[in-house]
């Protein structure tokens, strides 16, 4: 098993050295225009011919290193692909221009020394070597291959970044059987179970739901006195709302992939509604839709890849409404946004617990009826039952 990771670096460049990555930017911004209206006026994006039309011109016209003119022909074949497509098919598009590109390097244009902090690059004055600062946290990666870099600068923070792709081979993990739903929500943003309810852990949101109130009143705030100054704290206001929101789905991705061992499996429901299936009130609806629930998906897949722990998705409907022991469904099960009483069987839980229990046996089942295969990443929808349909559920 192959994982990649991607790691973003600050350059510490001297003053001499921002001003010559500043020109390397502005040369290969004007490699990669130069190419794209070049292949859009005459409605080519093949990788050769745009070689043998832009390479001389823009080698005559900067002092980039031919690994960087190539670069940016690279990147200009790309988007010109993209945009004359959209073009040919009659949809609006226009010809690719940036105004402030990342530079891509290959492995001919940069060297990067993780345990010496420190990378070289190549630029309109050669080569040149830059002091990076590494965060504790990034250091894991330290012994795995550097396999691609992109330069950014961000004009806001004046400060340049260097974006590095690294990867290293693991052992594939031996298959567990073990498998937990995690059902995400309003009261909880998540809730995990195993479907013998031995393991059942709730993310409660009522603290984060607070803080987000609190951030939201302070936007409000800001945006009635509309000043100079006014705007520059909200910006900084709302980078930090979502530093907070990032770092909190980081925490609870971490702890739901602890749950489960190695070769396990965690059944994640599919988004698509996730707003309009969760009834909420007026004062609640702000919350539920500035929730990044994407986000927690992506980072729990990014965590499980680490440890060899499949991630697969099921269809969520009817989740909350169906009894997790008999199978029953009916709106009138779930009594409020905490409870749950079966109207069928009268199995009464939370009802968040219910929903995750749900998650999980409807991947199961759908297993063992064929309709997904073992190693699938995305699992077939499971249709809905009555209680009489319900004999070969799985029971809790």
């Amino acid at each position: 098993m192959r994982l990649q990771r991607t790691i973003k670096l600050v350059l510490k460049p001297t003053e001499e050295q921002k001003r010559i990555l500043l020109e390397t930017i502005e040369q290969y911004k004007f490699a990669y225009n130069y190419t794209c209206k070049i292949g859009w006026e005459a409605e080519l994006w093949n990788g050769v011919e745009l070689h043998k039309l832009t390479y001389y011109t823009v080698r005559d016209k900067t002092s980039l290193p031919s690994q960087l003119v190539i670069s940016a022909r690279v990147v200009a074949t790309e988007s010109l692909k993209s945009a004359i497509k959209r073009k040919r098919k009659g949809l609006k598009s226009k010809c690719p221009e940036s105004n402030n590109p990342a530079i891509r390097y290959d492995k001919r244009s940069y060297t990067v020394w993780l345990d010496r902090e420190e990378v070289s690059l190549a630029t309109v004055s050669g080569r040149l070597k830059f002091k990076i600062k590494i965060p504790e946290y990034f250091k894991q990666y330290i012994d795995w291959n550097v396999t691609s870099a992109n330069l950014k600068y961000d004009k806001k923070l004046k400060k340049f970044f260097l974006n590095i792709t690294v990867e290293k081979d693991f052992p594939d993990a031996e298959p567990a059987d073990f498998y937990v739903g995690v059902d995400l929500g309003l009261k909880n943003i998540a809730v995990v179970s195993t479907p013998d309810g031995k393991i059942n852990k709730f993310f409660d949101g009522g603290h984060i739901r607070a803080v987000s109130e609190r951030y939201y009143a302070l936007r409000k705030r800001l945006q009635s006195k509309g000043t100079p100054s006014a705007k520059r704290h909200l910006k900084k206001l709302s980078q930090k709302e979502k530093r907070f929101r990032t770092a909190i789905n980081h925490k609870i991705a971490k702890e739901i992939v602890n749950v489960v061992p190695a070769g396990g499996v965690i059944v994640l429901e599919k988004l698509k509604g996730i707003r309009k299936r969760i009834k909420v009130s007026k004062q609640n609806r702000r919350w539920i839709h500035s929730w990044n629930f994407a986000q927690l998906q992506q980072f729990i897949e990014y965590k499980a890849q680490a440890k060899g722990i499949r991630v697969v998705y099921v269809d969520a409907r009817y989740t909350s409404q169906k009894c997790s022991r008999c199978g029953y469904i009916s709106r009138s099960n779930r009594i409020d946004q905490s409870h749950f009483v079966c109207k069928h069987c009268g199995y009464s839980l939370n009802a968040d617990l219910n929903a995750s229990r749900n998650i999980v046996k409807n991947y199961l089942t759908s297993l063992h009826r064929g309709e997904v295969r073992t190693g699938a990443g995305i699992s077939a929808p499971v249709g809905r039952c009555q209680p009489s349909q319900c004999s070969g559920a799985i029971t809790a």
